[in-house]
């Protein structure tokens, strides 16, 4: 059995030739797997000449592209055939099982939302990140997903609990964590903390059997590995993740400005060289490859804009092994199961 997958070839800011060359890497890696090529067909069949690679995967042509600073409504209306859309609508006609990306994320998800039905009984897509925690011991990997940040930005109580559905069985099944801490991003520990949507969400969460939910989390709790999957709204995800970047980038400002100012300094960075390796390691994105978009009929893999081979390759991996899990149908019949048993319940006010 192949394993398709659909590069956009032409998203990020290391388009196309770190793209190819991730995907190469990939495919030699993986005799199994089956890579789709979308975007600019001269430009991807120089890069594979330039790598000297000798199979001749399938490209489809488009001249179309999103840029990372652009407007993904106004980008997709006047670019219909954009790399990312093409790739969507490949994923929709079954010409392929999964897609990565390193593009414009709010383009990625407007294009997938608009060329990609949703799965049975799933209201609304989650947009998940991977964020690096402070677990290091050998049962946890020292990362969690949070979802949503960004795709939806105010849930409802029964879409809250989907995520949950959603993030545990990607990271079951696809990131290989057995029965995944579920913790519910709010402002206090208490049940009845947050209001009304939250409270009803940890309700069905404690309620629910088939799921390891640990109780609400608050935004201190993520750094340090308490949970492996954190549930919230697009909102509030998008700002604690912006918040938790701006946090790593200026403790990195800060050691680069000590290294400078004084030579004590500098010498005693020298001696936590091993240690801050092992730091940016965990703290690298190349190394998690991408974090899936999750509750439509296929899965969208969306690979940092900033993406180098290394990157690509891990993030065709994880699309390789969702598509073996079948996440998306296993998702679907959680989903309609606990739709079923709870319908009385769920009619929001």
């Amino acid at each position: 059995m192949g394993y398709r997958v659909a590069i956009d070839a032409m998203g990020g800011d290391n388009a196309p030739h770190e793209i190819i060359k991730g995907t190469i890497q990939a495919m030699q890696e993986d005799p199994e797997l089956e890579i789709v090529f979308v975007g600019d067909e001269a430009a991807i069949t120089k890069e594979l000449t330039n790598a000297d690679f000798q199979d001749t995967p399938e490209i489809v042509h488009t001249d179309q592209t999103i840029s990372m600073d652009a407007s993904p409504k106004k980008a997709l209306k006047e670019n219909p055939d954009a790399s990312v859309a093409v790739a969507c609508r490949l994923l929709h006609e079954g010409k392929a099982d999964a897609l990565v990306s390193a593009g414009n994320t709010g383009g990625t998800v407007l294009a997938a939302a608009q060329n990609l039905d949703m799965v049975d009984g799933i209201e609304r897509s989650g947009l998940a990140a991977i964020y690096p925690t402070a677990r290091f011991d050998r049962s946890r990997p020292g990362f969690a997903l949070i979802l949503d940040v960004g795709a939806t930005l105010h849930c409802t109580a029964k879409q809250l609990v989907h995520f949950a559905f959603m993030g545990n069985y990607y990271v079951e099944n696809v990131l290989g964590i057995e029965s995944p801490r579920i913790g519910l991003l709010n402002i206090g520990e208490e049940e009845t903390k947050g209001g009304e949507v939250l409270s009803k969400t940890h309700r069905y969460l404690k309620e629910c059997k088939t799921l390891n939910f640990i109780g609400n989390v608050e935004g201190k709790d993520i750094p340090h590995g308490v949970a492996d999957v954190i549930v919230t709204d697009g909102f509030v995800g998008n700002v604690a993740l912006k918040m938790m970047e701006g946090v790593g980038d200026l403790l990195k400002q800060t050691g680069k400005y000590a290294f400078k100012k004084k030579l004590s300094w500098k010498i005693g960075l020298a001696f936590l060289a091993s240690g801050v390796k092992r730091l940016k390691q965990k703290t690298d994105y190349s190394e998690y490859g991408g974090a899936p978009i999750l509750g439509f009929e296929k899965l969208v893999i969306k690979a940092h804009g900033r993406s180098n081979a290394k990157a690509i390759t891990n993030a065709i991996k994880v699309a390789r092994r969702s598509i073996e899990k079948d996440v998306s149908h296993h998702i679907s019949e959680s989903i309609v199961k606990f739709n079923h048993e709870h319908q009385m319940d769920f009619i929001e006010i």
